[in-house]
């Protein structure tokens, strides 16, 4: 077990078993199983999660993010390794777990309709044993945080999916806990209100210590948001590193020259350091695209001269020069879609 994490998986494996039925036979009266298979929601996953740290948890639908969180906050049981919050055996404390962890879960419904999110927020923080002192300022504080405070006292049937979206964080929130769990967080947002939610996990994390685990398929926000992304895909976790550092190992030396007009690329392939080149066409103009080592720098460098001093050679006048810059959604789709060819 690792010392300072909060959250921690230890080659935790989960596999479900489907089955698909044919309708009741007429003469026998019983159904027939005409297919079984089985869904790996998890192969052999490890991670941790430390104070102060925000992790992304990215993967197509159906590659196991949410069966993940499900097994942190002790919905679902792991078939083989172990998951600890706050060095606690999730699967022999479930109940000490749940105070310190917050949960929310994309498409489900997580508050009771015919009461008022304040009623909501009283109750659920009553069941995680939120003194009663406490509990009436931090429902109110929730709630004014996170623009509910004109619909308090409004059923929550009658709220917008984005506004049940809103108290469904605020329920999460309400035993403060070390540990939150944010399960796609920002559907049916509206931007502000997207925006506000992106501070106050922020916050939380970095003035306050917590540990906090977000899915998202929003690429954007991972990347603005996560210090250490895991990437997912049918169960196996097939990345975990550092944001940076994520996409400085898939990031490309590649350049973008802005030409006057088109050029023969293949001269530019017999350049030592050049990987490859081709032409584009954009708006403003066509331009060359060269990809080059990344180390050594030396050769690196002389590579790019070489481009330009031939450019030159073919008098071709030269706009501007810039380098392609990667960002998490490429990174994200390359590493999925080369585990998809396997």
């Amino acid at each position: 077990m690792t010392d300072n994490a909060l959250v921690e998986l230890s080659h935790v494996c989960k596999k479900f078993i489907t089955r698909h039925l044919l309708p009741i036979d007429e003469e026998t009266r019983k159904r027939r199983l005409y297919k079984k298979g089985e869904v790996h929601a998890a192969r052999d996953v490890t991670f941790t999660i430390l104070p102060g740290e925000i992790f992304g948890l990215l993967g197509p639908n159906g590659a196991g993010k949410t069966t993940t969180v499900k097994m942190i906050s002790g919905l679902v049981r792991p078939d083989k390794g172990a998951v600890y919050v706050d060095k606690l055996d999730v699967d022999k404390k479930r109940r000490q777990v749940l105070r310190r962890v917050g949960v929310v879960l994309e498409g489900t419904r997580t508050s009771l309709w015919p009461l008022t999110p304040l009623e909501n927020l009283h109750y659920y923080g009553t069941l995680k044993d939120v003194p009663g002192a406490v509990l009436g300022k931090r429902s109110h504080d929730l709630l004014d945080f996170i623009g509910l405070k004109e619909k308090k006292n409004i059923q929550v049937r009658r709220l917008s999916r984005g506004q049940k979206q809103k108290l469904a964080i605020c329920i999460a929130l309400i035993a403060d806990p070390q540990v939150l769990l944010l399960d796609e967080p920002t559907t049916g947002l509206d931007v502000q209100s997207a925006r506000a939610i992106k501070d106050k996990v922020m916050e939380m994390t970095r003035e306050q210590g917590r540990s906090v685990l977000v899915t998202t398929h929003d690429m954007h926000v991972a990347q603005e948001l996560c210090d250490r992304i895991g990437i997912i895909n049918h169960g196996e976790l097939i990345a975990c590193k550092p944001t940076e550092e994520l996409l400085d190992l898939f990031s490309e030396q590649v350049f973008v020259f802005k030409i006057d007009k088109p050029v023969e690329t293949d001269e530019f392939m017999t350049i030592p350091g050049v990987v490859a080149a081709s032409m584009e066409q954009a708006s403003d103009g066509p331009a060359l695209v060269v990809q080059v080592v990344r180390t050594p720098e030396a050769l690196r460098s002389s590579a790019l001269y070489e481009v330009t001093g031939r450019l030159r050679g073919h008098d071709r006048m030269l706009h501007a020069v810039s380098q392609r810059q990667q960002n998490l959604e490429s990174v994200f789709l390359q590493l999925t879609n080369d585990t998809q060819k396997r």
